[in-house]
């Protein structure tokens, strides 16, 4: 066993032990006197009032001899002094010596320490099923829970506890209750009173109900979770019949604690708030079921079945029968819950042995529960006096299991995925290969479709260039066979054809050259270089000489000679190409194409302006997306492409192409060039 398992069982060893450390060397009340004389309230913040109390049974003894007024003439039996005294251990039931049911005076002596008067003392008395009460201090009413009866139509009973306060107590001072029970087997006090300062015991108190209800809230909290999770997974019950264990002692760990269950409710029925109290009759069962779900091997199930027979059986009796005559099952149900707890223990133990999954972690869970479960069936009986710990002990068996349970979901769910892919492997091994095959050739068609689609673009992008330099060329041919021109200017214009024509060639060679293109994946192959602007700049505006000429425009350049740019050099050619042509087709004669270069921290700007038609803002949002022609100041005509094809030739540079434009106010492009 590992150091965590140890660590584990020292925790819970350590927690199951907590209630009795203070529990050593208090003092009891002994012949209906308890001495507290010597107690520090300051260190010890409260003290059970635990031991023998004077007893009467069948009696409603009068607090103070003159205060006959308070009772009724039935209920005051003789007075008190006309009896010999008895004496009764808090927590011992009357069905041992009398019978379950009936009504009693209880009375106990307080001795106060010096200067308790000074002080304000409460005592807090604990719910006892089918029970009311009403205490007294030195013959006054204090206190009263539920409505006290000499039989069952005359009383109410609660399952609440409560709070007397005592202001400046005296030196010696008298508690008397009268207790009456009708609804319930074990009639008396089940749980010892508390006394201490009020401010401390007020404390307790409030701790105990925001802690039972965070304790009742997570469990419920759990509970649903797992519904939701069966939800899911409808095939694996295991998470269906720990839900329902979560819940039931959900409900079990609500009625624990009277005062939540009646803060919720105030007006909750006495029978439903007792039903609810005996709930956990039914989580053993499920309890059972899961733990069988998880090793059918060790678990009988027919055993299971039998023992959740008897369970269910027996809790619907509590729910039809009177409840005093239900109350009677409460000793079965708790010594049953316990040979459950101790039969799941050895099967767990068998499990461990065998090295079974979550048989050791599960085991040491059972082992908490199980002691939880004697520690309060010692405490409901009397026996132990220091704290119930089961509802703490659910929460950390729920939490506890609920990891574990995660972690074997998860494992269970990779498990079952790599068998669930092997055997589609091998049942369906000839419809994969075809569905394998189809998707090879939908692939391979994709990646043909792609690489065709890139290709067209490349040669729209070059016929679109392609017919600038051609119509120049034609018209510059036009004016050779003009009898007005000069020879001079023949010469001039052959000289600009040719230089057209040349770059028209390099064009040809681009579309020709389909090796740049990969056709596995259907892009272009870039080849990037530190390349000078300047040098494409001249090249692509030598192209426009006749169309700059023919419009008078004015090219204005503002780059340096030493501004560079990481791209390729015949892409960066076809972009800038594109751009300017728009910049000539739209401007006004005699206008103005400005360039610029920009450098930020990670980028290279080109700006390219001109100060023609511009572009309407409505339209600017699918410049780049759609296709768009329109026809230039002098009615040129384009293939409406150029822009569209500039921005996924920009992107295969990782950079991106900006407009800034209104109409009638001209353009401005910009090219952004990564530094890396």
């Amino acid at each position: 066993m590992d150091l965590k398992r140890w660590v584990f069982i020292f925790s819970l060893l350590s927690f199951y032990t907590s209630g009795s450390l203070h529990a050593e060397n208090l003092p009891i009340s002994k012949q209906g006197v308890i001495d507290l004389s010597q107690v520090n309230f300051i260190k010890q913040t409260s003290i059970p009032l635990a031991g023998d109390w004077e007893f009467q049974w069948n009696e409603f003894t009068s607090p103070l001899s003159n205060d006959t007024d308070a009772f009724t003439s039935n209920q005051i039996q003789k007075p008190r002094q006309n009896h010999s005294t008895n004496y009764l251990a808090i927590g011992k039931r009357w069905k041992e010596i009398h019978s379950g049911v009936g009504f009693a005076t209880y009375q106990l002596r307080i001795i106060f320490p010096e200067g308790s008067n000074q002080q304000i003392f409460s005592i807090r008395f604990y719910q006892t099923g089918g029970a009311a009460m009403r205490v007294f201090v030195d013959g006054k009413e204090s206190l009263s829970l539920g409505k006290v009866g000499t039989d069952k139509l005359t009383m109410e009973p609660t399952r609440r506890s409560g709070i007397l306060i005592l202001p400046h107590p005296k030196k010696v001072t008298n508690i008397l209750v009268h207790i009456s029970n009708f609804y319930h087997d074990d009639g008396s006090f089940w749980y010892a009173p508390k006394i201490g300062l009020y401010q401390d015991i007020q404390n307790n108190l409030i701790k105990e109900i925001a802690l039972d209800s965070l304790l009742s809230g997570a469990l419920f909290f759990m509970a649903f979770y797992h519904f939701v999770l069966f939800f899911f997974r409808r095939t694996r019950k295991l998470i269906l019949y720990f839900g329902l264990f979560c819940l039931t002692t959900a409900f079990h760990s609500l009625s624990l604690n009277g005062d939540v269950l009646y803060y919720i409710y105030r007006t909750i029925p006495y029978h439903f708030a007792f039903a609810l109290s005996l709930i956990f009759y039914l989580a053993m069962p499920f309890y059972l079921y899961f733990l069988f779900q998880l090793f059918p091997n060790q678990f009988s199930k027919r055993v299971i079945n039998i023992y959740s027979t008897i369970s269910f059986v027996l809790y619907s009796f509590v729910l039809l029968a009177p409840t005093e005559i239900g109350s009677k099952t409460t000793f079965i149900g708790l010594v049953f819950t316990n040979l459950g707890l101790l039969y799941s223990t050895i099967c767990l133990t068998r499990s461990a042995i065998k090295k079974q999954q979550l048989a050791v972690s599960l085991l040491l869970i059972q082992l908490f529960l199980l002691l939880s479960a004697i520690n309060d069936t010692l405490y409901l009986y009397g026996i132990f006096h220091q704290t119930l710990i089961l509802k703490y002990s659910y929460l950390t068996t729920v939490l506890f299991q609920s990891l574990l349970l995660a972690s074997y979901f998860t494992k269970m769910f990779i498990k079952n995925e790599t068998l669930k892919n092997e055997l589609a492997t091998l049942n369906e091994s000839l419809e994969k290969t075809i569905i394998v095959r189809t998707k090879e050739y939908k692939e391979a068609k994709q990646i043909a479709e792609d690489a065709n689609q890139w290709k067209d673009k490349f040669i729209s992008l070059v016929a679109h260039d392609l017919r600038s330099p051609l119509s120049t060329v034609y018209s510059a041919l036009t004016l050779t066979t003009d009898k007005e021109t000069t020879e001079d200017d023949k010469t001039h214009i052959l000289n600009q054809v040719f230089a057209i024509l040349e770059n028209a060639m390099s064009t040809i060679e681009h579309l020709l050259n389909l090796n740049r293109f990969q056709i596995d994946k259907g892009q272009i192959h870039l080849q990037i270089t530190q390349i000078t602007v300047n040098d494409h700049l001249k090249q692509v505006v030598d192209t426009f000489t006749f169309e700059i000429q023919k419009k008078s425009l004015s090219i204005v350049n503002l780059i340096a000679d030493s501004a560079k740019v990481f791209a390729d050099s015949s892409i960066f050619l076809e972009i800038l190409r594109n751009l300017i042509a728009n910049a000539i087709k739209f401007s006004h004669p005699k206008g103005k194409i400005q360039m610029d270069f920009l450098e930020t921290n990670d980028s290279f700007i080109i700006s390219i302006k001109d100060e023609g038609t511009g572009i309407p803002i409505e339209r600017q949002k699918d410049l780049f997306i759609e296709p768009m022609s329109s026809p230039g100041t002098l009615g040129e005509k384009g293939f409406g492409i150029g822009l569209k094809l500039c921005f996924e030739l920009m992107r295969l540079h990782h950079g991106n192409i900006q407009v800034e434009s209104e109409s009638n106010s001209g353009s401005r492009f910009l090219l952004i060039f990564p530094k890396k």
